[in-house]
């Protein structure tokens, strides 16, 4: 029962995802309304991998991307961060990458995205730490954080694994949430990304 309970639920969230899916691409097919503010963006303190407490409010004045993941995601969450890191050597190259425009990562599964976990998570990639952050906090908050960005995530109890939309935010530098990019987008342009995050650091 167990079991056939988490499979409802993960269709239920599958249908979520591609209502969001539909939406971004809606979104993505009409430039004119791409980059209107959608809402305002939850703000949050969690913990970044050099032990401090980072906030949204922290990170005003910056345009950023935000994404919800786990290390151990057997799927999407290495590829896309992968992609992420693509981006960040997009805005170093236009050096703007640090102080106008950062990158900011949200695991949802702290018991195994230790700090130590997450640094070495984040050197596999060549992340800036100067502007790209790796944080985490309680899983409960944090899936509860994710939802209020309309990224749902469900996870297994039973296997430890979690179901969650695949969505890079973007969110300009007055804390708005301006548009989503599906991470597991083939055709996922990185510079275009980063002219985003140019042109709304410069509102």
């Amino acid at each position: 029962m167990q079991k056939n309970g988490f499979k409802l639920l993960v269709m239920a969230l599958l249908l979520v995802m591609i209502g969001t899916l539909g939406y971004m691409v809606i979104k993505g097919n009409n430039p004119a309304s791409k980059l209107e503010v959608m809402k305002k963006a939850p703000d949050f303190k969690l913990d970044n991998i050099d032990g401090k407490p980072i906030s949204l409010a922290e990170l005003s004045g910056r345009s950023k991307l935000i994404y919800f993941f786990y290390s151990t995601c057997p799927d999407v969450c290495q590829p896309t961060t992968y992609t992420l890191s693509k981006v960040q050597d997009a805005l170093v190259k236009k050096g703007v990458f640090g102080d106008k425009t950062a990158i900011t990562s949200i695991s949802f599964d702290p018991s195994k995205d230790t700090t130590e976990q997450l640094q070495k998570f984040s050197k596999s990639f060549h992340a800036d730490p100067k502007g790209w952050y790796f944080l985490r906090g309680d899983e409960a908050a944090v899936i509860d954080l994710a939802q209020k960005y309309g990224v749902m995530v469900v996870k297994d109890k039973e296997g430890g694994t979690f179901t969650h939309n695949n969505v890079i935010l973007l969110v300009d530098k007055k804390g708005d949430l301006r548009t989503y990019y599906n991470g597991s987008d083939p055709d996922l342009d990185v510079d275009k990304i980063a002219e985003d995050m140019i042109g709304l650091s410069k509102e």
